[in-house]
């Protein structure tokens, strides 16, 4: 009986839209994930400010901003998988496609998509593997999404999602761990080539990445949450979505490590040491202004 209970639950086809919770309320805890999304973002935009009047350098800021343009596309993600946020958060500043979008979005988008990825870039141009930040990122995104959806309940991941854990599709983690290593890959790669004014286009860098990456690695499981498919298939997606997000942060790592080898004369095996800094220091100066910039020296 089991075994055709669980063969069943396989072949169920998976729920559409009609399954969306509009009835869902945040609990009156949503407050402590707002004033914790506020705490992170606070946080990384003084540093962002600090080191940008350090460094004489608006980078830190062009990239909090290029975050925040990115909260425009959290709506067409929350409809494709599935997400639904309380009508009753704090601070509920706009409604789009249908779901409501809570000011801790915000926020969030500015300091995971702008601030981290700055902060990440820096850590790759000292030596640090791309890996350890898309794992950093990941580790943050199981935090903050385990915290605000089964935890405070300020929105619900609702009906039928591969790898769901204790309501969080651990999925979106993995897409999440490769946007941010997609935007420090873009940022590396075009920082150094863009002066001035011009510096201004790099406001696109983490909508692109979010976009991009999202598209290129949930589209599978997208595909199957609003198809007339059996669960079996929503298995299959999950798995193709997280080996592709993995192909994307390999991708992305061999990019730069190319990039740099080949631009400043990058040695990878003796990043981290004080002579290694000064020498990138040292080539990337050379190669322009805004370059040596980029690599922060130790003190």
């Amino acid at each position: 009986m089991s075994g055709k209970l669980a063969l069943g639950a396989l072949t169920a086809p998976v729920p559409g839209l009609d399954q969306r919770p509009v009835g869902l309320n945040a609990s009156g805890a949503a407050w402590i994930f707002t004033l914790v999304i506020s705490i992170g973002f606070v946080a990384i935009a003084v540093w962002c400010l600090w080191f940008a009047v350090r460094r004489k350098d608006v980078l830190p800021l062009i990239m909090l901003g290029s975050g925040l343009l990115s909260v425009g596309l959290e709506s067409i993600v929350d409809t494709l998988g599935n997400v639904w946020y309380a009508n009753d958060n704090p601070w509920v500043v706009y409604t789009a496609l249908g779901v409501p979008q809570p000011a801790f979005l915000i926020l969030g988008y500015s300091l995971f998509w702008g601030g981290t990825v700055y902060v990440g870039s820096r850590f790759v141009l000292r030596g640090t593997s791309l890996w350890l930040i898309f794992a950093t990122v990941f580790a943050m995104d199981l935090f903050v999404e385990y915290l605000g959806a089964p935890i405070l309940h300020v929105g619900q991941y609702f009906g039928f999602s591969p790898y769901n854990l204790l309501g969080f599709p651990v999925w979106w983690a993995f897409v999440n761990g490769a946007v941010a290593s997609v935007g420090v890959w873009l940022l590396i790669v075009l920082e150094r080539r863009l002066r001035g004014w011009r510096r201004v286009a790099l406001l696109v860098i983490s909508p692109s990445a979010f976009a991009a990456t999202h598209a290129c690695c949930a589209w599978p499981v997208w595909v199957v949450l609003h198809a007339d498919a059996p669960r079996w298939a929503g298995w299959i997606a999950g798995t193709t979505t997280i080996a592709l997000a993995f192909g994307v942060v390999a991708f992305a790592a061999a990019m730069i490590s190319d990039d740099l080898q080949r631009a400043i004369g990058y040695e990878p095996e003796c990043a981290g040491s004080d002579t290694a800094d000064r020498a990138v220091d040292r080539k990337m100066s050379k190669l322009t202004d805004v370059a040596s910039s980029a690599v922060a020296t130790t003190d």
